[in-house]
C-alpha cells in the first residue's frame, strides 16, 4: 500500500534537482535508502534519492538517480510522491 507523502512543486537548478512540498504524512526519519514512488500510467515507479535536504518542516530539495537534467525533472512537476507502507506484525510482549 502506498501513502501519499509529498508533491514535486518546481525545479531547483539545472541538474535535475526539484523542490518538494512535504505533507504531514512525510516521516521525520526518512532514509534515502528507501525509494519514493511516483505513479506513471497508474504504475508505481520507484525513485531513489541521490540527495535529500530538508528545508524547514514542509519543504525539501531532492535529486533522484537517473534524473540528471531539468528537462527530465520537468516531467515530475505537480506529481505526488508516495512511500510504501510495509505491514509488520507487532512484536510479542515478554
Amino acid at each position: 500500500m502506498l501513502l501519499s507523502v509529498a508533491r514535486v512543486s518546481k525545479l531547483f537548478g539545472v541538474e535535475g534537482g526539484v523542490l518538494l512540498n512535504l505533507y504531514t504524512t512525510f516521516p521525520d526519519d526518512f532514509s534515502t535508502e528507501e525509494p519514493l514512488f511516483v505513479k506513471i500510467d497508474s504504475l508505481a515507479v520507484p525513485l531513489f534519492c541521490d540527495r535529500f535536504e530538508r528545508r524547514g518542516k514542509t519543504n525539501a530539495l531532492a535529486t533522484f538517480a537517473d534524473i540528471d537534467s531539468a528537462r527530465r525533472a520537468e516531467e515530475f512537476i505537480g506529481r505526488e510522491l508516495y512511500l510504501c507502507l510495509l505491514y509488520t506484525s507487532p512484536s510479542p510482549r515478554d
